[in-house]
């Protein structure tokens, strides 16, 4: 492409050239001859002018349209290569964590193998990578009372690591959507495991905090829960209003164990970030470590 637009640049050299030396040369003779130019030739230069700036034009325009062709080709491609490296880099990252969350399932497969279908991950739902947390935290820990704000997969996971390693306590998920809660009732049962974990039905009231309303899971649903161990925060969903998960510790701070730990999900949203920051900014007796999970997630202990 620019190798063409050398050559026409050439050409156009040339045809000014001859152009040039022909006025030149008409002009002489005028000049000199005193008129002696035939009137022949003179209409026959005119054309041929003519002709030739009508030629250098015309190769200008050309040139112009090539060279605008060229320079919007360059800039596409430039477009393409920069688009194919953000595309790779993404597809690389979607690889990488795929395999994350199939290595964490493997091993929750494994540590508490199932006798039923298991619930989809991911999504909506819990990733593999942070059930696995939530599992070894029970394991480790042993807690007598964990509360889930929101049901699901994580009821089932945790409530089959409390079978598994013989923890002498409960699991208490809130859910405000009755339907997805009878599904997870349904879950329990199917493997065995109602005696340990509840879904409660808990439709959203309005509460005031500082200030602010807010829609959360009714009192009644959660106001007998005391010394709780480990508190996971999933719902509700951001969906329902703003910061919808904020009312979770001011709501159950005072049902905390002293050695209660939390755990918040989801915060790739910014608005459960800045749930973190207010819950932070409220109770400096916690401290927070974020996770990198799929998802990311914020364990809150007291320091």
């Amino acid at each position: 492409m620019r190798r063409l637009i050398r050559r026409l640049a050439r050409i156009e050299t040339v045809a000014v050239l001859v152009v040039a030396w022909l006025a030149g040369a008409l002009g002489l003779g005028l000049a000199t001859s005193a008129g002696a130019v035939p009137t022949v030739a003179l209409m026959a230069l005119g054309p041929l002018l003519g002709g030739l700036l009508l030629l250098i034009r015309h190769n200008l325009d050309l040139a112009g349209r090539i060279g605008n062709l060229a320079s919007q080709s360059e800039r596409t491609l430039d477009t393409v290569r920069r688009l194919g490296a953000r595309v790779e880099k993404e597809v690389k990252t979607e690889i990488k964590q795929t395999f994350r969350q199939l290595e964490a399932l493997q091993n929750l497969n494994a540590v508490l193998p199932a006798s039923d279908v298991l619930p989809a991950t991911r999504g909506w739902a819990a990733s593999p990578d942070l059930l696995m947390v939530l599992v070894d935290l029970v394991i480790t820990e042993r807690p007598s009372l964990v509360v889930e704000c929101g049901s699901g997969a994580s009821t089932l996971w945790l409530a089959l690591a409390m079978r598994r390693f013989e923890i002498d306590g409960r699991i208490i998920a809130l859910d405000h959507d009755p339907v997805f809660g009878a599904k997870t009732r349904d879950l329990l049962a199917r493997h065995n495991v109602r005696d340990l974990a509840e879904v409660r039905d808990a439709p959203l009231e309005s509460f005031s905090l500082d200030g602010e309303t807010y829609s959360w899971y009714a009192r009644r649903a959660w106001e007998d829960l005391k010394g709780i161990d480990l508190l996971f925060v999933d719902g509700p969903p951001a969906t329902t209003g703003h910061q919808a998960r904020y009312p979770a510790l001011p709501l159950l701070s005072g049902l905390l164990s002293p050695v209660a730990t939390a755990v918040l999900d989801d915060l790739i949203v910014p608005d459960m970030q800045k749930v973190l920051r207010l819950w932070l900014d409220a109770y400096p007796d916690f401290g927070s470590e974020i996770l990198p999970l799929e998802k990311q997630a914020a364990v809150l202990r007291r320091s």
